[in-house]
């Protein structure tokens, strides 16, 4: 477990902690994600990296393919036995958004792009959320762990690389395959006044991949009208950044963007992979004769028990509040929104709550506690207990991670309820001996190496 994995390497960083150290690393973590216009992610990191066990990345990653592919053969199940509305309805989307769904995307999950976010627990790893979306955020936190380890003098041999640099090296195959010109990552002014990070990392990763392709960072207010008009749109691919409901113009910009012909990576399809309604029905053993042994085998292992809330069952749901996390299926909820642990609540103020938009807006799944390990956040005099959560990037079927979320206080733990963020580098048992070696120097003495 992540725990365990990282003992001799927390105390080794302890043993060589020096406040010039941890106000280097601080330095260069700040410097590198500075530019991307987020103080909410300047004040929210921790002072070093996390290590995780490659032997255990590779479970992850087989597990991660089948849920995803579980997932896959229960939405062609639900597109064979359903209506297009019909199963907009169930996974509570608004049915004018029809249109713009590619229903065959939808069906072959072509390039599968989002991360899954695990709960680590003492007694194994299990998967929450399935944020199937091109714009999911966190990879910028590889960005600043990566520039502390290297200003520490850290191996960097063998680490994985940056999750934005995999999205690029899909875009850039798709750019070449068609002969693109321009790449917009097109964000919305709604989603873009939330503070999250601007894309500055994945514009330089596709321009540095592809450099005769432009890469342009716009909104539905900045996009160039002579771009809708189809020679130039045909020759143009759209990252969205934004969800549905970030949409702020009645859908006006988005209807002639689709009718351009611009080549979209993604309809909102993926909203409708997100929906937290998969979490349920992937757990109903009705669903299990459509899935092989491998996908039923980890559905089983990594997902926590989870099934639809109804007034049949909700005067159980409330006797068990205590072991159970209620989430609203809004597919649209993120950042720790739609999200009640039943224990932090009273039965009647949770009815109440479960209630306002509807019972059977929510699905309830099984508490597991996550594992605490005492990490330092930048500037910290000591370190803390946090509680984390993993974010397990799958990019075209290519696995990367971990994105690392820890929170002192909440169970729901995000950084906008006051979680911090940092990275966890894969690594063998040779690396970590090597983290572990370095950690035990300190700053004086790798500065004077480095002279």
């Amino acid at each position: 477990m992540i725990g365990e994995f990282n003992e001799a390497f927390l105390a080794a960083l302890e043993e060589g902690w020096t406040p010039a150290r941890d106000a280097t690393a601080q330095a260069s973590t700040i410097a590198a994600i500075h530019d991307l216009d987020s103080p909410m992610y300047e004040k929210s990191q921790f002072a070093h990296p996390l290590l995780f066990s490659q032997a255990e990345f590779v479970e992850l990653s087989q597990a991660c393919r089948a849920l995803l592919s579980a997932q896959l053969k229960l939405i062609n199940h639900l597109i064979d036995t359903r209506s297009r509305e019909g199963l907009l309805d169930l996974l509570r989307m608004p049915r004018h958004l029809a249109r713009f769904i590619h229903w065959d995307n939808l069906r072959h999950g072509d390039a599968t792009i989002g991360r899954m976010d695990i709960v680590p627990t003492r007694q194994g790893y299990f998967f929450c959320e399935f944020n199937i979306f091109p714009g999911v955020g966190g990879g910028e936190a590889y960005e600043g762990s990566r520039a502390a380890t290297e200003a520490l003098g850290f191996p960097k041999a063998g680490l994985m690389g940056s999750p934005l640099r995999d999205l690029a090296v899909l875009y850039a195959e798709e750019c070449r395959k068609r002969e693109l010109r321009r790449v917009v990552i097109l964000d919305s002014r709604g989603h873009s006044g939330l503070g999250y990070p601007r894309q500055e990392y994945l514009k330089r990763y596709l321009e540095a991949l592809n450099p005769d392709v432009q890469v342009h960072i716009l909104d539905e207010v900045s996009y160039p009208e002579a771009w809708l008009k189809r020679e130039e749109a045909e020759r143009t691919l759209i990252h969205r950044m934004f969800t549905y409901e970030e949409v702020t113009d009645g859908f006006a910009f988005l209807e002639k963007l689709w009718a351009s012909g611009a080549v979209l990576t993604n309809g909102f399809e993926p909203e409708l992979r997100m929906s937290k309604r998969f979490l349920a029905l992937l757990y109903e053993p009705g669903h299990h004769a459509l899935f092989s042994d491998e996908e039923v085998a980890a559905i089983r292992k990594y997902l926590p028990p989870a099934f639809s809330l109804s007034e049949e069952n909700l005067a159980g749901a409330l006797r068990d509040k205590a072991g159970l996390v209620f989430k609203i299926d809004d597919s649209s909820s993120y950042g720790g929104s739609g999200v009640l642990m039943g224990a932090d609540w009273s039965a009647g103020v949770l009815e109440q709550k479960l209630r306002e938009p509807g019972v059977e807006r929510w699905i309830c799944q099984r508490v597991v506690e996550a594992e605490t390990v005492r990490l330092r956040a930048g500037g910290d005099s000591a370190p803390e207990e946090y509680r984390l959560v993993l974010g397990f990037y799958s990019y075209g079927g290519r696995t990367n991670g971990f994105l690392v979320r820890g929170s002192r206080t909440s169970k729901v733990v995000n950084i906008t309820s006051g979680g911090k963020l940092g990275w966890a580098f894969v690594v063998s048992e040779e690396g970590r001996q090597a983290f572990i070696r370095h950690a035990r120097s300190r700053v004086e003495d790798f500065t004077s190496r480095s002279a």
